[in-house]
């Protein structure tokens, strides 16, 4: 039988399992993406450089998930974390897979201050074994932030629309969200 944490976690290498014990998810998006992968290797084509930070905002996404084990802290509080970060993953793992345009890497980069913000909102409601994974997800977001803002950047760089103007902004507002999660788990761990 299944455990609760282990039907609701999904561990660090990607496989969720439901309740039923049927694959979840995150299991068809992790298919569907390998198999994306290699429909590009097949035709030729090469991923865009911000599949890789956007993978990267998924994966710390799921060790904010694999935070959550139920001996972590507050069940109730920890399970809409736990609920959160799940969407979330799933969201930037679906970029990935169509990360060809240059709004991807701003809406990856929002998604990712999320889970950064998530993470250093979600530290003190953890006990002693939940505080490092929370704090490891913060910061390997905060690291996809900064990657996805650079891509971004050097999309639009040389364009003048407003349309562009907007999306420079989203993307320097999710650096700007991610360095505040990112000192605020840090004072946090000072403190602590």
């Amino acid at each position: 039988m299944i455990t609760s944490s282990t039907a609701l976690c999904r561990d660090l290498t990607g496989e969720r399992t439901r309740r039923d014990g049927e694959p979840g998810a995150w299991d068809r998006i992790r298919n569907m993406t390998a198999a994306e992968d290699q429909h590009r290797e097949a035709r030729g084509s090469r991923l865009h450089p911000s599949a890789a930070p956007l993978r990267g905002a998924a994966l710390a996404a799921g060790l904010l998930v694999s935070a959550c084990a139920p001996e972590t802290g507050d069940s109730l509080r920890l399970e809409v974390v736990r609920t959160l970060a799940r969407d979330l993953a799933e969201e930037l793992e679906a970029l990935a897979v169509l990360a060809d345009d240059e709004t991807v890497a701003v809406e990856g980069a929002l998604r990712a201050a999320d889970v950064a913000n998530l993470a250093a909102c979600a530290v003190p409601e953890f006990l002693e074994a939940g505080v490092p994974q929370a704090v490891a997800a913060a910061h390997l977001a905060a690291g996809a932030v900064r990657a996805l803002y650079a891509l971004a950047e050097a999309d639009v760089k040389d364009a003048h629309g407003q349309h562009e103007q907007n999306l420079l902004r989203d993307a320097r507002g999710a650096v700007w969200r991610t360095q505040l999660a990112v000192r605020q788990v840090d004072e946090f761990m000072e403190t602590g």
